[in-house]
């Protein structure tokens, strides 16, 4: 670790001394000398900078002392790229290839360059022609040649390079996140475990790889599995925050919501309270039905971060529950602001609404939240529902019908279609739908006999149930 610093501090004053040299003789107009590395350093250090004047300067002089060294060409094809010149930089590296076909470092900036015009199979290409046997940039040239496959949305592809990196450079974090997240984004979290598994045959003491694999573990459900890669994590660096982040997770998973609470306050012994962790343990005191310690947790996570708009919305739901429409509605609204499209957070408000007497303005919310995402399993029941309860059976069976029209496949729109139209005192037009329904399945049934109770009296309701049950 000493060395480090030193070698650190080293390079610094070596890079301070090169530009405090070549600036004085900027000043003086005289011709010093320097040898081609701290030219190279020189031109490295002002393009990091964006010193992109001095850089100029240091390529002329360096291209005046050394006419027939590419490697300025080059860095004078990197200038004018970040000069907005990609088209003048190209046609100075396709000179320097005539010169000089065998440097990869030319078909890096190449790949580069078409990387940064979105000409992204050009980039592919020339990052290809920059591979050979020499393995020092061959992890650095795989990995940009997985990132152009992830614009191109070709992630097979990207996974299969990403794999490359790491057989190569196994302790890559980077690329062992890149990896999880190009597995997470095609749904591949099997193929993701696979991998993890196997790399962590070879590498048990790579707490990312852990990490990751409990990530997958955790989109498949498989909780207790998560918990134990977590874990893993957490025995090699007792320090990893997002390690027991993710754990209290899986554990909310399993509705373990008091160990989750601990798990996420584990969290602060780590890293600053983060206002998410917070939402996350008010969540978790709400499924307790715990709801003024949830409503201090979610307070804080808004304190903290005011954009988290789960958490406004959960204020609104705990104090829904407590009773307090008024406040409920106020915080509702105040998460709509920050997702006004969001058609779970309308939905929820047009239920509020409802439980207010604002019927009115409860059906202009479900009617936005059904027009935003009508595939909700649940919209078109609550919907209906509210006008039911007013003993609007036409308008409620119009949204069933609205509803079955984009979920065929709903059962549970079947089952409540009949119970309407028993206690709208249809019971031929009841029948018939009860056969529909059950025809569809069983999965329903509760949706009937909730919103028509009697019906589990009724013998030919039952024996018609008993009939279909026996097929």
């Amino acid at each position: 670790m000493m060395n480090d610093f030193f070698d650190h501090r080293e390079e610094e004053d070596s890079i301070s001394y090169l530009t405090e040299r070549f600036e004085n003789m900027l000043r003086e107009g005289g011709r010093y000398f320097f040898d081609i590395e701290e030219y190279e350093d020189l031109i490295d250090h002002y393009l990091a900078l964006g010193e992109l004047k001095k850089c100029g300067l240091a390529i002329s002089h360096s291209m005046e002392q050394y006419p027939g060294y590419t490697g300025f060409q080059i860095r004078q094809a990197q200038l004018l790229v970040s000069s907005n010149k990609a088209e003048k930089a190209l046609r100075v590296l396709s000179k320097v290839e005539d010169i000089d076909p065998t440097n990869s470092e030319i078909y890096i900036t190449k790949g580069a360059i078409y990387s940064q015009l979105k000409r992204y199979d050009d980039a592919i290409r020339e990052y290809n022609k920059a591979i050979t046997d020499d393995e020092e940039d061959l992890g650095n040239i795989y990995s940009n040649i997985a990132y152009e496959y992830e614009n191109l949305g070709n992630y097979d592809k990207a996974i299969e390079y990403l794999k490359k990196v790491l057989e190569i450079e196994p302790d890559n974090e980077a690329i062992i996140f890149e990896l999880a997240f190009c597995y997470e984004i095609t749904g591949q979290n099997e193929e993701s475990v696979e991998y993890f598994t196997d790399y962590l045959n070879r590498y048990p003491y790579s707490k990312f790889a852990w990490f990751n694999l409990g990530v997958a573990f955790n989109t498949l459900e498989l909780y207790e599995k998560a918990i134990e890669s977590f874990e893993f994590a957490i025995a090699i660096d007792p320090a990893f925050s997002s390690a027991h982040f993710n754990r209290a997770n899986s554990l909310a998973g399993m509705q373990l919501y008091r160990q989750a609470i601990e798990a996420y306050h584990d969290t602060f012994e780590h890293e600053p309270p983060e206002g998410l962790t917070y939402y996350y343990i008010g969540e978790c005191f709400e499924k307790l039905e715990a709801y003024d310690e949830a409503i201090v947790n979610f307070r804080k996570a808004v304190e903290m971060d005011e954009n988290i708009a789960d958490a406004w919305i959960g204020m609104g739901v705990c104090y829904e529950e407590k009773g307090n429409l008024k406040a409920a509605l106020r915080y509702i609204r105040r998460g709509l602001e920050m997702d006004p499209d969001n058609a779970e957070y309308l939905a929820t408000l047009a239920v509020t609404q409802q439980h207010a007497g604002f019927y009115n303005e409860a059906a202009v919310s479900f009617t936005k939240s059904a027009q935003i995402n009508p595939m909700d399993p649940g919209i078109w029941l609550d919907f209906s529902a509210m006008f039911a309860e007013l003993d609007e059976y036409d308008h409620a069976l119009d949204i069933l019908e609205t509803g079955l029209t984009h979920q065929q496949g709903n059962v549970a729109l079947y089952y409540r279609k009949v119970a309407y139209l028993y206690n709208m005192g249809k019971p031929k037009q009841a029948m018939s739908a009860l056969h529909t329904a059950l025809s569809k399945g069983n999965d329903g049934l509760d949706e009937l006999f909730e919103f028509a109770p009697y019906l589990k009296d009724d013998p030919s309701v039952v024996e018609i149930i008993a009939s279909y049950r026996l097929l």
